[in-house]
């Protein structure tokens, strides 16, 4: 693995990893989304470690999805 790709994927595993820690679980109780009647049974609360994972995966697969779509560019890019 050449040395730019091993540092694009550190680069966005730190980013990712303190987007997590900087999620702050006691903060979301602040918001005032009120709610009425059929809405409130519909909505399904996700407990604060899934976030905190999802969140990183999500970041983690729109890295790799930016570095495959800028790496098929570039190759067809070049002539």
């Amino acid at each position: 693995m050449p040395l730019r790709s091993f540092s694009y994927w550190l680069a966005c595993s730190i980013a990712a990893a303190v987007a997590v820690g900087a999620t702050e679980p006691d903060q979301a109780g602040t918001l005032d989304l009120t709610q009425t009647g059929s809405a409130i049974s519909s909505v399904v609360a996700v407990p604060e470690p899934s976030r905190a994972l999802l969140l990183f995966a999500g970041i983690m697969a729109m890295a790799f999805t930016y570095r495959h779509a800028w790496l098929s560019w570039k190759r067809n890019a070049q002539p």
